[in-house]
């Protein structure tokens, strides 16, 4: 018996059952794709290579693709001092049952005693805006800022864009604590998030609008050119309704787009929207549909639906008119 042959054909079935598999990185990145970003951060630690692909720009925008597929919605709600709540769920589940039980397992709960408020949403990122007021004998100061959160993770960021206002007592409050609205976005250009926030400061007897833009990648506010338009926050007093009900503005596809009244020199209004290029930074405005000539009742929203803008409206109070801009731009 040729027992060395046998040993030899034993060597070599081990040798093969241990034979490494190679696998192209564009392989492994289109499955990682399909995956909850939950599990793909704990793919990360698996290796150099998987955290360099998963950290990757186009793995990311790949990954992001994929997510928008499966839409989701977050509730929030505040607890005044014990902080606030955010519960994210699947649409699909409320499609499906729209009577569901949220337990307290997805909670995800901040612990604040400042005022907060949320911004917006947008690829899988929160943002938030936190103030507080401080007072002394000779001032009243305010402090905002910032925080981006990650409610698939559970993290959050740092403060961010802080600012501080200061006026002496007694003074005109207005000025400080003005009206604003904001809209957080992505340019895709730099690949950062932005934040866009249109202030109403009072000037002496006048208002005016003040744009700033936060960018993410410097952490920091700029001011930009603002618009000759009269901001939707006029309409608090026309319908009587809360600061917080109405419309900040909607992000889609790199532009932030607001709801707004156009002053003609005839002092005739007319609602409009106004577009802002995250990317350039320049305004664009398109007029609403024609058959949109009358003041309605109830204020108009401006919504994103299936990634085209939507303009809705009540219509004599019978009914509600949907417009849908299904090319962005053409009006």
């Amino acid at each position: 018996m040729d027992t060395h042959r046998i040993k030899r054909r034993r060597r070599h079935r081990t040798n093969a059952s241990f034979s490494t598999v190679f696998l192209p990185d564009e392989l492994i990145a289109e499955v990682l794709s399909f995956l909850n970003i939950k599990t793909i951060v704990q793919l990360k630690c698996l290796s150099k290579s998987w955290k360099a692909l998963i950290s990757d720009p186009t793995f990311i925008e790949k990954h992001l693709k994929k997510s928008s597929q499966k839409p989701q919605l977050t509730l929030y709600w505040n607890q005044r001092i014990k902080g606030f709540n955010l519960v994210p769920f699947p649409v699909h589940r409320l499609l499906k049952n729209p009577s569901i039980t949220i337990y307290s397992d997805n909670f995800h709960h901040l612990k604040s005693k400042n005022n907060c408020m949320v911004v917006g949403s947008c690829n899988g990122f929160l943002c938030t805006h936190f103030h507080y007021l401080t007072r002394t004998p000779t001032a009243v100061h305010l402090k905002e800022w910032l925080r981006f959160l990650n409610l698939a993770t559970r993290t959050r960021s740092k403060k961010l864009g802080v600012l501080c206002h200061s006026t002496p007592s007694g003074a005109d409050m207005s000025i400080m604590l003005s009206y604003f609205k904001s809209t957080f976005g992505y340019d895709a250009s730099t690949r950062t998030y932005k934040v866009v926030t249109i202030r109403r400061q009072k000037n002496k007897a006048s208002w005016k609008n003040v744009v700033k833009v936060f960018s993410l990648v410097n952490n920091c506010w700029r001011n930009i050119e603002s618009f000759i338009v009269i901001s939707s926050i006029r309409l608090d007093i026309q319908y009587r309704s809360h600061l917080c009900a109405l419309s900040d503005g909607v992000h889609l596809s790199g532009t932030v787009n607001w709801l707004a009244m156009y002053k003609l020199i005839t002092h005739v209004e007319q609602f409009m929207i106004v577009a802002l290029d995250l990317s350039t930074e320049k305004y664009k405005r398109f007029l609403l549909p024609s058959g949109f000539n009358e003041v309605p009742f109830l204020e108009p929203v401006l919504r994103v639906l299936m990634d085209c803008l939507c303009f809705s409206y009540d219509s004599n109070k019978t009914g509600f008119v949907f417009w849908h801009m299904k090319e962005y731009g053409v009006e």
